[in-house]
C-alpha cells in the first residue's frame, strides 16, 4: 500500500511540473480576443456608435498577421512580403471593394492584457479614430504570444474593422 501511495505521488508531481512547465502553450487567445471585442463594443456604444461583430474572414486575417509578427518578429501594419491590411482582409475572404481598417499593438505581462492594450489603443489619437470609426459593422481579432524582439511572453494583437459596401 506505502509503495502505491508513493508511485501515485510521484505521477501527481510530475504532472503538477509538467503542466506548471507549459504556461506559454496554454495561451488562450479566444478569451483574449472576446475581451477586447467586449471593450471596442463597450467605447462604440457609450458613443452612440454601432457595435462591431466577428466576421470569419477579418479574423482569420488578424490573427494569421499576429502569429506572423511574433513567429518572424517584426511589427508593422505590411506583411513581411509587403501585402497591406486590406490586400490580407480580401485573401481572407472578405469582399472587395470594401472599407477597411486596422489597429495593431503588442505588450507583454500587464502592459500585454486586452485593457491595458486597449487603454493605449483609446490614448493615441489616431488608434482611437480607427476604433470609433462610425461606419464599421464587422471586425476580425487576432492575439498570438511569443518572443518578440528577445523578450518571450508578448502578446501580439492585430484588430482589423470593415464594411461591406
Amino acid at each position: 500500500m506505502k509503495r502505491r501511495l508513493t508511485g501515485a505521488m510521484l505521477i501527481t508531481v510530475f504532472a503538477f511540473l509538467l503542466a506548471g512547465s507549459t504556461p506559454a502553450l496554454a495561451f488562450d487567445h479566444t478569451a483574449y480576443e472576446a475581451t477586447m471585442l467586449r471593450l471596442v463594443n463597450h467605447a462604440r456604444t457609450s458613443r452612440g456608435l454601432h457595435s462591431v461583430k466577428i466576421v470569419a474572414s477579418l479574423d482569420q486575417a488578424a490573427l494569421l498577421h499576429s502569429r506572423d509578427m511574433i513567429s518572424h518578429d517584426y511589427f508593422s501594419h505590411s506583411s513581411r512580403g509587403g501585402a497591406s491590411f486590406a490586400t490580407r482582409a480580401r485573401s481572407a475572404g472578405y469582399p472587395s471593394g470594401s472599407a477597411l481598417g486596422e489597429v495593431i499593438a503588442y505588450g507583454s505581462s500587464l502592459r500585454g492584457t486586452p485593457a491595458s492594450i486597449f487603454k493605449c489603443w483609446m490614448r493615441s489619437s489616431s488608434h482611437r479614430q480607427v476604433i470609433l470609426t462610425r461606419r464599421w459593422r464587422d471586425a476580425g481579432i487576432g492575439c498570438a504570444r511569443g518572443a518578440y524582439k528577445g523578450y518571450s511572453g508578448v502578446v501580439m494583437y492585430t484588430m482589423d474593422f470593415g464594411r461591406t459596401q
